[in-house]
This record gives C-alpha cells, structure tokens and sequence, in this order.
C-alpha cells in the first residue's frame, strides 16, 4: 500500500508540473499525509503481530523520511534566494529514498526470513 501511494505521489507531481497546477494539492495535502500516516498505522499494527524491531523501523522510517521531505521545501516556500534555496533539490531525490525504502520493506514483509536462514551468531 505505501508503494502505491509513493507512485501516486510521484504521478501526482508530475501532473502537477506539467498538466494542472490543481494537482499539487492533492501531491502535497492529501497523499502527503497518506505517505506519511500509513507508515505510522502500519508500525502500530506491525508492533501488535510481533514483527521484528528493524522492520518497523525500516516502516517508522518512511514517516520520518515524510517530515524531511517537507523540511526540504522550507528555502522554497520561504523564497529564500541563492544557494540555500538548492537544498530544496533535495526534495526529488528524498522522493526517491522514500521509494527504495518503500520497495524495501515491501520485500521484507514479503519474503521474510525463516529462522533457519538466518546466519548463527558467533559467540566468540
């Protein structure tokens, strides 16, 4: 489910920039939050079945991701003029960081390890 929102999210950006402005609205407000709640169910329901520590993190992560993406914008949406407002570039390659999370966990939960393929813990 977050990977379809992320690929909406990108669909949702570019229809933004190159058909109708009116786009943006639903690529900042509405999916943005979507991104950034789902996650956050997810970890709360993820915690109750007994998942393990790294994958809600690797869930919880994609939340934080969310807010930094946001904080990326900050130089634009302030008119910042000069080289700060190139952090806001960052914007599109934390969309990507997202995505590759996203994928990621999507092949954790997907294909998760047995006990049996994990390697043993030396001890020594």
């Amino acid at each position: 489910m977050v990977v379809v929102a992320v690929v909406i999210q990108f669909l949702l950006a570019g229809l933004g920039i190159f058909t109708n402005g009116d786009f943006l609205f639903y690529h900042a407000a509405i999916n943005g939050a979507i991104i950034f709640f789902l996650p956050l169910i997810l970890v709360g329901i993820g915690w109750y079945a007994g998942m393990d520590r790294r994958t809600l993190g690797m869930t919880a992560g994609i939340a934080g991701l969310v807010i930094v993406q946001s904080l990326l914008l900050f130089p634009y949406h302030t008119d910042v003029q000069g080289p700060l407002r190139a952090i806001s570039g960052f914007h599109a390659l934390n969309a990507l960081l997202i995505f590759w999370l996203a994928l990621r966990l999507m092949d954790r939960v997907r294909y998760p390890r047995t006990a049996s393929q994990v390697p043993p813990v030396s001890t020594s």
